[in-house]
């Protein structure tokens, strides 16, 4: 066929061993160009980051705002397409265009449409939005359901105040509670920006649905004051370290994203996957700033001190189980609950019901147990003799030998005896645990309230109690059950303060022990004050100075300071236990600025989680049998209200109000559903109108 054609030549014929085509090799390879982030007008692409590790750009703006529907999106999730026009086309696209005016709302809330609509909303639109926004403080503050607000705005209506029909349902509220916790969220995030230095705390328990839920508290020091903060509650999949850490870690919403480089302490139950060394959560939370303190709870501390002392304690545990069956013989049958009271009545005494034992405080339920039992022993005794008689009528054989035995334990002499002791005990151990619950605490003061509850035990071994004391003299001839007293006495004291050196060994060295330089109680008179606390600002100093540094604290100029410091306290003449650390702030702030931020330091270390424990009380309330369906959302926005918001009293809507302007991009229209009431009403009336000229 060729050669029918002119100017034409026969191609060569293909070889059979053609050489392989590299198809890779013909592929372009594409480049992120630094010019992409300006736009053709100009206008700088801020939101457009190029990670270098694994070649993809993303828009940072997207992954921070977009809604949990476009999480999908290339441009969120990282895309290898570099070309510009990629880049224009997510530029044009809905979802971004959105996030950019809402980024822009946050950044600039003055400028935008809804701030605009609010400026312009009329009094009394303002202040009906104001009694919405209270109803649902309120509902969230007493732990009421969602349904409440409707019916609450219905009692408005029919006391005459308007609170119109837009948005009366059970959705608003959630929403109203979900920008009044954020407004107090962003209080907050503006104390930790404040703040040098923070602590967390951390607890776990599992809720009504089964669910392990996190929480989380952070305690700030500014100018010598003392605060703790809730910050948020969030689920966990599993209770290992590395999701409680994960989810510490999501909470950084509210915390800010800087918290870890403020981090001085983490105080957490003492529980092993908290305190691991290698991959507990303290542990990854530290990371590489080793000067961030690992606390345990020194409320749980002691409760495990006090339950390792009475363990091997035979006297003690028979006093819990006596007491723990008169619990059971009483709460489980309302009969002898009622003839208990009767028992009461005849004596002229108030009536004392036996009260359990254990509980999630072991050492003020058995004080309150005991208590009972003894300010209630000439009533409890005479209705078990009562019942365990022969002659008693109406009364099963099971009961009356229970009753045959509780009675003869509590007559025994050496029982009665060792309850006043340990009455005796319990009282100074139960106001220690107390203390040890506080939310302002220090370490400083723990060590010294220990120390004042260690002396009492030690006491004891030589000296009996007050209430001891009486029972001798009732029972002094009695030389067999004293001497069985006095063994196990002897025996619990021992254990106990054996068992709180164990628990506490860290409290009188290194760190801990260094702390107790800003418990002013505890400092000496002016004539021994020279060396006081010299070594122990050094090691403060030593052991923080990195996080000291970055906050802009004169590492070097803090001892000098100190001895300024101590000078101009103890030249005033006046009592350094009337003082405390606010007012030393303003009135020596200027002087020694680096001493009081390392003062301020120290204060910030927690001694306990029992913040964390009133918290999950206040989640039981909340999340119900009847409200196990709430999201972990919902729930953090509710206990927010409740344990962070004001009184209901002193409770301002106006930034929560704002927060929920600033969140839509179209104005808000509270009139809405008024407009249409109105138009069916009219609607309404024409028809009748209408239908009574044709009748």
């Amino acid at each position: 066929m060729w050669r029918y054609i002119a100017g034409v030549k026969r191609s060569a014929e293909k070889t059979s061993q053609e050489e392989p085509v590299d198809k890779e090799a013909k592929i372009k390879k594409r480049f992120f160009k630094e010019r992409w982030r300006k736009a053709d007008n100009g206008e700088s692409r801020d939101w457009l980051v190029y990670d270098e590790t694994n070649l993809t750009m993303h828009c940072s703006l997207c992954r921070r705002h977009a809604s949990e529907e476009a999480k999908t999106n290339s441009f969120i999730v990282g895309t290898k397409n570099l070309k510009l026009e990629a880049i224009k086309d997510h530029e044009s696209s809905k979802c971004h265009i959105y996030v950019m005016k809402k980024a822009q709302g946050k950044a600039e809330p003055e400028n935008t449409a809804a701030m605009k609509a609010l400026t312009s909303l009329k009094t009394a639109q303002m202040d009906k939005m104001k009694i919405l926004f209270r109803n649902a403080h309120a509902i969230a503050k007493k732990g009421r359901p969602f349904q409440d607000y409707e019916w609450q705005c219905k009692l408005d209506e029919k006391k005459g105040i308007s609170t119109g029909s837009t948005y009366v349902n059970r959705k608003q509220a959630r929403v109203f509670i979900k920008h009044i916790a954020s407004a107090e969220r962003k209080t907050l995030q503006s104390k930790i920006a404040a703040a040098k230095f923070l602590s967390i705390m951390s607890d776990g328990s599992t809720d009504t649905a089964v669910m392990e839920q996190e929480m989380l508290y952070t305690r700030l020091c500014n100018r010598g004051k003392v605060e703790v903060h809730f910050v948020g509650i969030q689920d966990v999949e599993k209770a290992d370290g590395e999701n409680i850490a994960q989810a510490i870690d999501n909470m950084r919403e509210v915390s800010g994203e800087e918290w870890q480089a403020k981090l001085v302490a983490c105080a957490t139950d003492g529980a092993s996957v908290m305190t691991g060394i290698r991959k507990g959560v303290v542990s990854r939370l530290r990371g590489n700033n080793m000067h961030v303190l690992g606390i345990h709870c020194m409320a749980h501390r002691l409760e495990l001190a006090f339950k390792d002392a009475i363990k091997s304690c035979s006297m003690a545990k028979q006093i819990e189980d006596v007491l723990s069956g008169l619990h059971t013989f009483y709460c489980k049958s309302a009969l002898n609950r009622a003839n208990l009271k009767h028992s009461f009545k005849i004596l002229g005494q108030n009536p004392l019901v036996p009260t359990r034992v254990g509980g999630t405080r072991w050492v003020s339920h058995l004080f309150r147990a005991i208590d009972h039992f003894l300010r209630g022993y000439q009533g409890l005794t005479q209705h078990l003799d009562q019942i365990q008689s022969p002659d008693a009528e109406g009364v099963n054989a099971v009961q009356k030998s229970k009753a045959r035995h509780y009675f003869k334990t509590c007559r025994d002499p050496s029982f009665f005896i060792f309850c006043n002791f340990m009455h005796d005990c319990l009282t100074h151990l139960s106001s220690l645990s107390l203390t040890l619950q506080t939310s302002t605490i220090t370490v400083a003061e723990v060590h010294s309230c220990l120390t004042a509850t260690q002396t009492v035990l030690t006491k004891y071994k030589t000296r009996p109690g007050p209430k001891l004391k009486a029972c001798i003299k009732e029972h002094e001839n009695d030389d067999s059950v004293l001497n069985r007293v006095m063994k196990a006495k002897f025996e619990l004291l021992d254990k106990l303060c054996q068992s709180l050196q164990s628990r506490f060994t860290d409290m009188t060295i290194g760190i801990l022990q260094a702390t107790k330089l800003v418990n002013l109680n505890s400092w000496p008179d002016a004539d021994r004050s020279k060396e006081f606390g010299e070594s122990e600002v050094e090691e403060l100093t030593t052991h923080f100075q990195s996080i000291l540094t970055s906050s802009g604290v004169a590492v070097e100029l803090i001892p000098d300071q100190w001895t300024i410091l101590k000078t101009r306290l103890y030249e005033t003449g006046e009592s350094l236990h009337s003082k405390t650390w606010p007012e030393i702030n303003r009135s020596l702030q200027a002087q020694c600025p680096d001493i009081l931020s390392l003062v301020d330091l120290i204060l910030t270390v927690p001694a306990s989680t029992a913040d964390c424990e009133r918290g999950f009380n206040q989640m039981k309330l909340v999340k119900s049998d009847w409200r196990s369906r709430l999201t972990s959302r919902s729930l953090c926005d509710l206990l927010t209200v409740q344990l962070s918001s004001p009184s209901i009293e002193n409770y301002d809507p106006t930034p929560a109000i704002q927060l929920w302007h600033q969140a839509s991009i179209r104005p808000r229209r509270p009139e809405f559903m008024e407009g249409k009431k109105n138009a069916q009403e009219s609607t309404s009336e024409t028809s009748e109108s209408d239908s009574d000229e044709q009748e």
